[in-house]
């Protein structure tokens, strides 16, 4: 369990024992940039945050971890997503060569792409800046106005939560929701998304500003 993970469960712990209802923490604020292309919104987020140089120790174990980055678009005062996009990334570091291996699953390349890194600030800055995102159909997108919300975990608590997301990302609907593929799957993912975050669980959370109706203009 890493020093921030330690702190999270004793935060809970303590919450608990004062008779304290447990909350996720604030949501950090979302840098991104956001664009309409061939009809689809395509995302770029900094996740800067989520990945601190004291991740090293746990990411270069030599054993394989697992970061799980959702992206959900939603109704500014809350509600089910419109548009959920999530991707799994699988990393083993080499203990040989010490470099480090990258597997990306997404729903638009589900058997993964691998990539190799040379060092831990290769990673870092591969994992923080996601970059030309396919979040869906912009048709979807709420007429009201919109937020960004994204949720970044580090080796995921829940096995089940996992076995979702790859059912996801293997779903021929691409990550919008009633697109058509598994309605339950993606109901299971919008509902996870909304969640607060498990004790212990390293989980980051990020909210952006909010867009107001026709804010986008496609190009």
């Amino acid at each position: 369990m890493t020093l921030r993970r330690t702190a999270i469960a004793l935060a809970a712990t303590a919450a608990v024992a004062l008779g304290l209802p447990a909350r996720a923490a604030a949501p950090a604020p979302l840098p991104l940039q956001l664009a309409v292309r061939g009809g689809r919104l395509v995302a770029t987020v900094d996740l800067s945050s989520a990945f601190p140089p004291s991740l090293e120790r746990e990411l270069g174990n030599g054993l394989t971890n697992l970061v799980a980055v959702y992206v959900a678009v939603v109704p500014p005062n809350g509600g089910a997503p419109a548009l959920i996009y999530g991707r799994v990334m699988e990393i083993l570091f080499d203990v040989w060569e010490e470099t480090y291996s990258v597997t990306v699953k997404d729903p638009h390349v589900p058997q993964g792409v691998r990539f190799v890194l040379p060092d831990f600030a290769a990673l870092r800055r591969f994992l923080a800046q996601e970059h030309d995102l396919d979040v869906g159909p912009a048709a979807l997108l709420p007429a009201g106005g919109f937020v960004v919300e994204t949720r970044v975990e580090v080796n995921p608590v829940s096995k089940e939560q996992l076995q979702r997301t790859r059912e996801f990302i293997a779903s021929p609907s691409g990550g919008a929701r009633g697109a058509g593929g598994s309605r339950s799957v993606l109901g299971a993912m919008a509902s996870f998304l909304l969640r607060a975050p498990d004790p212990g669980s390293d989980v980051v959370l990020f909210r952006s500003r909010a867009f107001g109706p026709g804010e986008l203009v496609p190009r």
